[in-house]
């Protein structure tokens, strides 16, 4: 049981139920990790707002975005991220093989080329908290300037998610 009131819209006050609404509308529902968030509705407007970003707008491919994801999930222990986002992984292509590498942290070994080099980005940044340049150099052939920028604030995102829901107690 989450460590917070799960908030449905009729528990914020007038002035904060379009948060709600633009929540459910940019994702047709709104999520049990947002009905925690939102005991601080504004705080979840701009979460929200970048979580549209990086799920919505980014220029990244929904492979890299699934693949950046998965293993952002799965190196910040993220049960709820991980499961929510199974689905959207699978609907990108990512194979079972490379999802099973992934939840068992064998991942980015025996990868393809362009998936294990986009784990391999994620996994640098998340426990050297840098990417060497041999990595960054690929990703960005690969993505260009303004995708690298995008990848990285998707993994922030995705990052600071598992950190948020875990202290909350959110639950898949």
């Amino acid at each position: 049981m989450a460590r917070v009131r799960s908030l449905e819209r009729e528990d914020l006050p007038a002035e904060h139920q379009q948060i709600y609404d633009d929540i459910a509308g940019s994702r047709g529902r709104v999520q049990p990790n947002f009905k925690a968030l939102l005991n601080n509705p504004l705080a979840t407007s701009r979460m929200a707002a970048l979580g549209r970003y990086v799920r919505f707008e980014t220029p990244l491919s929904p492979r890299v975005k699934a693949l950046a994801v998965l293993a952002t999930a799965r190196e910040n222990d993220g049960d709820y991220v991980w499961t929510v986002n199974l689905p959207q992984a699978r609907d990108a292509g990512v194979d079972e093989e490379t999802i099973q590498a992934m939840r068992e942290r064998r991942a980015p070994h025996g990868l393809a080329p362009e998936d294990a080099l986009i784990v391999q980005f994620t996994l640098e940044l998340l426990r050297q908290h840098r990417v060497t340049d041999a990595t960054f150099q690929a990703v960005q052939h690969s993505l260009g300037d303004a995708g690298v920028i995008a990848l990285l604030i998707l993994i922030g995102y995705y990052g600071s998610l598992p950190h948020t829901l875990s202290a909350l107690e959110v639950m898949p």
